[in-house]
């Protein structure tokens, strides 16, 4: 490849020379960096200031908006027969993984069974806490309303 004649060549010195020169002229003193730093986070926190705002008030309004909602999905037309779906279903819950460990653990099945994987050990073990969760919090519910409201459910 021939070379221009109308560009100087300059050899490898004078190249890292001129580069360590433009590298000064170009850079931005730190004083000026941390300015736009602290400018940046002050910046950052009034934008999160203002988006929690505008959150707080949508959030309220849609507070507003279901209360009257939930005054009445709170009669006991609705929540009587929620809480029975709920805690049968737990309780359904309940009894298919009981049924599963004795089954697993019958001595007719000993020479087919297998470990369990982690997978559905980790399936065992949210399917049980959320069914006992569920009657507690059901068991709750009645408990605190008839405390509250006097009534019998």
């Amino acid at each position: 490849m021939a070379q221009r004649s109308d560009i100087p060549s300059l050899t490898e010195a004078e190249t890292v020379h001129t580069d360590k020169i433009l590298e000064q002229q170009n850079r931005v003193p730190m004083t000026r960096s941390w300015g736009a730093f602290l400018l940046a986070t002050v910046e950052a926190a009034c934008l999160f200031v203002v988006t929690a705002g505008r959150s707080g008030i949508l959030l309220s309004s849609i507070t507003t908006s279901i209360t009257g909602w939930l005054a009445f999905v709170h009669r006991d037309a609705f929540r009587i027969p929620a809480l029975l779906l709920a805690s049968a279903g737990s309780m359904l819950n309940l009894h298919i993984l009981w049924r599963a460990h004795r089954l697993r653990n019958a001595p007719a099945a000993a020479w087919r069974k297998k470990q369990l994987t982690r997978r559905d050990r980790w399936r065992i073990g949210i399917v049980l806490s959320l069914s006992v969760l569920t009657l507690l919090t059901a068991a709750g519910e009645v408990y605190f309303h008839r405390m509250l409201r006097h009534t019998i459910l």
